[in-house]
């Protein structure tokens, strides 16, 4: 009984240690490399999710909408960037078309744009 209790231990400890799968890898390398976006529109950009070729920005479509145009554009063509180097760093020598949606908390699109890497 003693070593069914420690080998359960040792398999526990074990599991704790075990490196995160590619995919999760993958997704902390997209999601480190896509913060400073909402850094720099901390009042806007909410957040992000990951699928494939495309990323989802969560915005705050009040604050999104009180921003003038050109630094609407910029905020988008900056994650565009992001994404497309995000994306590569992740996907060596791999090509495709890249997408960036900017959503709403409800789902709503509000915005699309591509890219190819």
């Amino acid at each position: 009984m003693r070593k069914l209790a420690a080998v359960t231990l040792l398999l526990s400890l074990i599991a704790c240690n075990a490196q995160p799968s590619p995919d999760e890898q993958r997704e902390t390398t997209e999601r480190a490399a896509m913060t400073p976006l909402k850094d720099h529109y901390p009042d806007v950009v909410m957040g992000f999710d990951f699928h494939g070729n495309s990323v989802d920005v969560s915005v705050d479509v009040n604050s999104e909408n009180d921003m003038d145009d050109s630094k609407d554009a910029a905020m988008k063509a900056e994650a565009l960037r992001r994404w497309r180097s995000a994306w590569m760093q992740t996907h060596p020598g791999a090509h495709g078309t890249l997408t960036v949606r900017i959503l709403d908390f409800r789902g709503t699109v509000y915005w699309k744009g591509t890219i190819r890497a």
